[in-house]
C-alpha cells in the first residue's frame, strides 16, 4: 500500500512539472512569434471588436471599431474629449491629425428610424469640409431622405480645439438668449458654411445646389419632386426668379 501511494505521488510530481513546463514553453512560443520588427500572418477570418493601424512611429493611421470603443478624434496631438460616435473606420494623417472617416448608424426614437452612412474628408485641423451621404427618415409611414454629395468650407487657418474652447467659455454663460446670442455669433464668424450639393434633397428635388461664402443659396439646377425642371438664381434677399419658363 504504502508502495503504490508513493508511486501515485510521483506520478502526481511528474504531472504537475510537465504541465508548468509545457506551459512556459507555450508562452514562450506566443511571445516571441510577436516580438521582433516584420512579423507576417495569414488567416482567413479575423473577428475584433477594434484595430489600430499605426505608423513606424507607433501613432495612428486609421482605426476600425464598434461604437463603444471607437476613437473620439484627434487634433494638433491632442485627444478630443469621449463622444458618441457611430461603428466604421476614422482615418488619421501622418502627423495623427482625424483627417476623415466612413461610419454607418440605425437609431429609433419612439415612431421614428433612421438610417444614415457618411463618407467624410476633414480640413486640416478642423471638421469635415467633404461629405458623401445618405440619411433616410421614416416616421408614421411617411419619408425624409437625402442622398448626395456636400461640400463645405471653413474660414482659413480655422482650429477645432480653439473654437471648442471658446464654446466650452460660452456655456458657461448663465443667461439663455445671451448664450445662444453668442454661440450662434461665433459659429457665424469661425463656423463651416455649404457651398454646394449634389444629389437628392429632403423635398425630393434632384439637382445642383450652388451657396455664396456665407453659406447663402444662389443658383438651384434641379428637377422637383412633380418632374418639372428648373433653374433658379436668389439675390441676397432670398427672392427666387425661375430662368425656366414653361
Amino acid at each position: 500500500m504504502q508502495h503504490t501511494e508513493k508511486s501515485l505521488q510521483r506520478k502526481l510530481n511528474f504531472l504537475f512539472y510537465y504541465a508548468i513546463i509545457s506551459s512556459s514553453l507555450f508562452l514562450a512560443f506566443i511571445l516571441t512569434s510577436f516580438s521582433g520588427k516584420d512579423k507576417n500572418a495569414s488567416m482567413d477570418e479575423l473577428t475584433v471588436k477594434k484595430i489600430n493601424l499605426t505608423g513606424e512611429d507607433g501613432s495612428l493611421r486609421m482605426v476600425i471599431s464598434n461604437e463603444t470603443r471607437q476613437h473620439s478624434g484627434r487634433i494638433n496631438g491632442q485627444n478630443l474629449s469621449q463622444r458618441p460616435r457611430p461603428a466604421g473606420i476614422i482615418f488619421f494623417n501622418n502627423k495623427g491629425d482625424e483627417c476623415g472617416g466612413i461610419v454607418a448608424e440605425v437609431s429609433k426614437d419612439k415612431n421614428a428610424l433612421n438610417s444614415g452612412m457618411s463618407f467624410t474628408m476633414d480640413n486640416y485641423h478642423d471638421d469635415q469640409v467633404i461629405q458623401i451621404l445618405n440619411d433616410e427618415t421614416y416616421e408614421n409611414g411617411a419619408a425624409s431622405i437625402q442622398r448626395g454629395i456636400i461640400v463645405r468650407e471653413f474660414p482659413v487657418g480655422s482650429d477645432m480645439l480653439s473654437r471648442n474652447k471658446q464654446f466650452e467659455e460660452l456655456q458657461k454663460i448663465k443667461d439663455e438668449k445671451e448664450r445662444e446670442e453668442k454661440m450662434n455669433a461665433l459659429w457665424d464668424k469661425d463656423g463651416a458654411k455649404k457651398r454646394l450639393f449634389v444629389g437628392r434633397t429632403a423635398k425630393n428635388d434632384s439637382g445642383l445646389f450652388l451657396y455664396d461664402s456665407n453659406g447663402k443659396p444662389k443658383m438651384k439646377i434641379y428637377v422637383d419632386k412633380n418632374g418639372d425642371p428648373k433653374i433658379e438664381v436668389l439675390d441676397d434677399k432670398g427672392n427666387i426668379r425661375n430662368i425656366v419658363q414653361q
